[in-house]
């Protein structure tokens, strides 16, 4: 679950970049892109830890999703 919250930073941080190079004087292209982008960023980070909180998935136990003996499957 770390790797899915460093790139919904990641993305976030993309967008905005992004937007502030339009914003620079390249486009209202790069603009747009960015805001969408930045704003996709913070729905994904308000998603993901919601998700961790809800279901638990920080914990070392998340590990052992895959595995046929795992009490849920």
């Amino acid at each position: 679950m770390r790797h899915l919250r460093w790139m919904s930073y990641l993305l976030t941080a993309v967008g905005i970049v992004l937007a502030l190079i339009g914003a620079a004087g390249f486009g209202a292209g790069f603009v747009l892109t960015g805001i969408l982008l930045a704003f996709a960023g913070i729905v994904k980070i308000a998603v993901v830890a919601i998700w961790s909180q809800v279901a638990g998935l920080d914990s070392q136990d998340s590990d052992q999703l895959g595995d046929s003996t795992h009490p849920i499957l």
